[in-house]
């Protein structure tokens, strides 16, 4: 799955990766969280544009936000199969985290890009509030080791593929990623705390040297 990631790059960086078109204004942010609002990328005219979205999807069944969506049924489920035909889009980040127990975040992060994007959908809710998800994978590879599932990274060759107007070429990018092109390291359990957002959360973590530090609970 994705429970959490970071985007910490800027405009120009943004520009580097997608176009020239893209404007607007964003913070840096190192713990990015369900329910909170991040950068989407999505082609519109023929050219990228940016719009910040919140992420999760509400559900009408469940006060539990729908955050993620499995890259094998999602062109099966009610809930994703139109927006899938018609509201792809990109979602930037720098990493993403997983717990590999509790109390242990590890930050997963691209070995040949400091910038990658994940393979989302957007919608307006019933109540016209912008939100996105993020597709999910199988993990392969080492990354097998830190969870089950990763966030659908799409290659830049791939970008205008999966925001086109192809559905049956976007349908061939739901595959797995490969887990050798990606390094984890552990991070601060600070991290578990939605309202930490600096810096020092994207850094390696040597719980040893801090065994005598508090350890927070991820889902607080």
């Amino acid at each position: 799955m994705c429970g959490r990631f970071s985007l910490s790059s800027n405009l120009n960086e943004l520009k580097n990766e997608f176009s020239d078109d893209l404007s607007g204004n964003f913070p840096a942010r190192y713990n990015i969280a369900p329910g909170q609002d991040s950068v989407v990328v999505s082609l519109y005219d023929k050219k990228f544009n940016l719009q910040i979205l919140n992420w999760g999807f509400n559900s009408l069944n469940t006060s539990k936000l729908l955050i993620n969506a499995r890259s094998e049924t999602v062109h099966q489920k009610v809930t994703f199969s139109k927006l899938l035909r018609f509201q792809r889009c990109l979602i930037p980040a720098n990493s993403w985290f997983e717990w590999k127990s509790s109390k242990k975040p590890y930050l997963i992060k691209s070995r040949n890009s400091n910038l990658i994007a994940f393979a989302g959908l957007k919608r307006l809710s019933n109540n016209g509030d912008p939100q996105f998800i993020i597709i999910t994978s199988e993990s392969n590879q080492h990354l097998k080791s830190l969870h089950s599932r990763t966030p659908l990274v799409i290659d830049k060759k791939n970008y205008y593929k999966w925001t086109g107007t192809s559905y049956e070429e976007a349908l061939t990018l739901l595959k797995p990623i490969n887990g050798n092109n990606f390094d984890f390291h552990p991070v601060s359990p600070a991290l578990g705390k939605v309202n930490n957002d600096n810096s020092s959360l994207v850094e390696k973590y040597d719980y040893k040297e801090n065994s005598d530090l508090p350890l927070f609970n991820h889902f607080n």
